[in-house]
């Protein structure tokens, strides 16, 4: 295997990790990028053996693995290591007639395997004649023709001894793919527990897209909930009464006194309302995307801006209480924020949060791509399990009814829920019927 930086950073804890589809290398994939993200391609699979060394340092791994870059990543990569995986048009038994390439044709590909088949074989995964020019259209030397040969051989070997063992939580699947029958992908991943996203395109999908449709821009993000501020509150409806449970929550367990408290994402101060009147907290950090007007509910207001998940890292203070409502679902790796919140928390401290779980706003799973993948009660429950002994965990469902399409998306805007993901096409080709929409909030406090 070769490993390669497309993009790197001194200090970066983040990094995509891209498994290459088969006689592809690093230049495909040159020119993506993403804030915040060192990017790193992994090809030839010449040999399956992984340096796992090289990717010691970083402790947030989103894998996104093409073709038969699924099975080659799930054979080498310590499931430990990866916080999400996500495939792309993919098996992970990629050798099959029912659940990947046919035999006949994978095994007539290797036989075969000349510089004339292998341009027609990129040409079928290309969506068109210009792309297959622009990126595929080239001459391989008789060394590389056995190079990829052997690779096949490799991985042929591997077809359907793999478990589902890595963190997978997206599915690509190109309706038009002529590579993997899409039928046969729906197959194979159908009982993996693992979303499907349908996709309207051939075999190679344009990757920046793929990037951009699973990771947050955190930079969209804080234009949109920032732009969401003068009439957030107003339309709000499910986010206060989330805050408000979450500080009668808190009312039970924190004491009434003076003390610290660490807030994230506090946004128009619905929650600060809430909670600053009964805790009367003597000193509050606020964190957030963007420059918040000051709130005045502490003799002592400080105010970070920034992302959230890498200035927990680098605090120094500890605290009383670290609390948040309905923010941590935007965030790239929700375990390992949580155990740097623990440490930040003084013995006896308290952790009150409210996220979102599976089925959130599902009315519109239809009609957008959303990036965020919503963890299971249950995840929750074994990260908490992890961190403390104490911990207490509720879900909430609420159904919000529209006088009208128009209105639904009045509230989608003015609560910056439309950050979550492009909406298919106009708004106004939602059908007329999107008039409800069901929040499923989980809340959880933990003491230290």
């Amino acid at each position: 295997m070769t490993f390669e930086f497309v993009r790197h950073t001194q200090g970066c804890k983040r990094l995509i990790l891209i498994f290459a589809g088969w006689s592809t290398g690093v230049e495909l994939y040159s020119t993506l990028n993403v804030n915040d993200w060192d990017i790193a391609v992994v090809y030839d699979y010449s040999d399956l053996n992984f340096d796992h060394t090289l990717i010691g340092d970083y402790t947030t791994i989103w894998l996104v693995a093409w073709s038969l870059g699924v099975l080659a990543a799930a054979n080498s990569l310590p499931s430990e290591k990866i916080t999400a995986a996500f495939a792309i048009n993919g098996s992970l038994n990629p050798v099959d007639d029912s659940e990947g390439i046919p035999v006949d044709i994978y095994e007539g590909t290797i036989a075969n395997l000349d510089n004339r088949n292998l341009g027609k074989f990129r040409r079928r995964m290309s969506p068109d004649a210009a792309t297959f020019k622009r990126l595929f259209d080239r001459d391989f030397s008789d060394t590389e023709i056995t190079s990829l040969r052997d690779q096949l051989l490799n991985l042929q070997k591997l077809s359907g001894k793999q478990t589902c063992a890595l963190p997978w939580k997206k599915v690509f699947i190109s309706d038009n793919d002529r590579i993997f029958p899409p039928l046969n992908l729906n197959r194979s991943w159908e009982d993996k527990n693992v979303e499907i996203v349908n996709l309207h395109g051939a075999h190679y999908y344009p990757f920046q897209e793929i990037l951009s449709s699973i990771i947050p821009d955190t930079n969209r993000i804080a234009t949109k909930f920032q732009s969401a501020l003068p009439l957030y509150d107003h339309h709000a409806i499910a986010q206060k009464k989330i805050a408000c449970t979450l500080c009668e929550l808190l009312a039970d367990r924190a004491p009434r006194s003076k003390g610290s408290v660490l807030e994230i994402g506090p946004g128009s101060g619905l929650l600060t309302r809430e909670y600053a009147p009964i805790l009367k907290p003597e000193e509050i950090d606020f964190i957030d995307l963007f420059e918040l007007p000051r709130f005045n509910m502490a003799p002592a207001e400080h105010y970070h801006t920034g992302n959230a998940e890498t200035i927990v890292e680098t605090l120094d203070a500890k605290y009383d209480l670290i609390l948040s409502a309905s923010t941590i679902q935007w965030f790239s790796n929700i375990p390992e924020f949580l155990l740097n919140c623990r440490k930040l928390l003084k013995s006896g401290g308290i952790l009150a949060f409210s996220s979102f779980t599976e089925g959130n706003l599902s009315e519109l799973d239809n009609y957008r791509p959303s990036p965020l993948h919503y963890p299971s009660v249950e995840e929750y429950r074994t990260w908490l399990s992890r961190l403390f002994s104490d911990f207490t965990i509720e879900t909430m469902e609420l159904p919000l009814s529209f006088a009208s399409k128009r209105e639904l998306l009045m509230h989608l805007k003015h609560t910056g829920v439309s950050a979550s993901g492009h909406l298919t096409g106009s708004p106004h080709s939602l059908p007329a019927s999107l008039t409800t929409l069901t929040y499923r909030p989980i809340l959880f406090t933990a003491t230290i």
